[in-house]
């Protein structure tokens, strides 16, 4: 097996491991914008469901008591999720998984084109020492990492300089471009939404001042300023999902690189050295800014 063929199968590892890792926190974080909008819902209604009779000798029979029963448990497995399966170490893993696969990515297409530090005798030596100490980094997220993992995204033979610009470059820029346009599409969608309810609410309360605050509907008497808080707290879910995804990052950053690598394409016909190490620079670049991004603290 070659050098490139080794990288290039711990390369799709590390890969399918932050996949699988990003997977979970897109799941959890699910789960926690549906459970916190469910649970201001069915906290709305049990605030307004009246008591029928006998109610206080037969709490249990009270449909009133179910459902703030389920708003509850909706509420706190909401919160159950965001301590458990979206804390720092988690987000974390992820992250750190990914650089290392990005991390071998990048040294595997310097190596396949030949370029500084692997223009040298010993460049398989090089390559190996280099990938022992970007997986060392790893060590303690092996219980995670995904074996045979298929055959990745690294090249495993040497490429041609128009390999290099079709395959690195242009395939990379096409990828920053269209990921960016589908985080845009979502962070204007969810700011949309958030808008409307942010809207719906205002005028609910200042509608409610004005007017009787009770209506009916299907003979259940609602107090429609009850509506205001539910809005209120579905909008700033949204708005913490926004958020939490770092879709207005991502955008720019996506947008950014992609811009910035078909400003480098022109250098290709000069110094092919120094057009790869400048590109391969610009996509770590980008990966250790997307890193402190998701590994910032929070402010509080």
């Amino acid at each position: 097996m070659s050098i490139l063929d080794t990288i290039a199968d711990h390369q799709a590892g590390w890969s399918a491991t932050a996949n699988n890792l990003k997977a979970r926190i897109d799941r959890a974080r699910r789960a926690v914008f549906g459970f916190s909008i469910v649970g201001a819902l069915l906290a709305a209604v049990a605030s307004q469901w009246g008591s029928p009779a006998g109610a206080e000798a037969s709490t249990w029979s009270n449909p009133r008591t179910w459902i703030a029963l389920c708003g509850a448990l909706s509420l706190a497995a909401a919160t159950f999720f965001t301590q458990r399966l979206l804390a720092k170490e988690h987000i974390t893993a992820w992250v750190r998984a990914r650089a290392i696969s990005e991390a071998l990515k990048r040294e595997a297409y310097k190596y396949a084109t030949g370029v500084e530090p692997y223009d040298q005798s010993n460049r398989d030596g090089k390559l190996d020492a280099e990938r022992q100490k970007i997986e060392q980094d790893g060590d303690d997220l092996l219980a995670h990492y995904v074996d045979d993992a298929g055959k990745g995204s690294v090249p495993r033979a040497p490429l041609s300089h128009d390999d290099y610009i079709t395959r690195r470059v242009e395939d990379q820029i096409k990828w920053y471009r269209k990921t960016g346009a589908k985080y845009q599409y979502k962070a204007r969608l969810l700011r949309r939404i958030e808008f409307w309810l942010a809207l719906a609410a205002t005028l609910i309360t200042a509608i409610a001042s004005v007017t009787d605050k009770h209506t009916a509907v299907y003979g259940f008497v609602f107090d429609i300023a009850a509506l205001t808080a539910v809005l209120t707290t579905v909008a700033g879910a949204v708005l913490a999902h926004v958020e939490a995804s770092r879709f207005d990052y991502l955008v720019t950053a996506y947008f950014s690189t992609a811009n910035r690598l078909e400003n480098q394409k022109p250098a290709a016909s000069g110094d092919w050295n120094s057009f790869v190490n400048d590109c391969e620079a610009i996509l770590e670049t980008e990966n250790m800014a997307w890193i402190a991004k998701w590994t910032k603290p929070k402010t509080p």
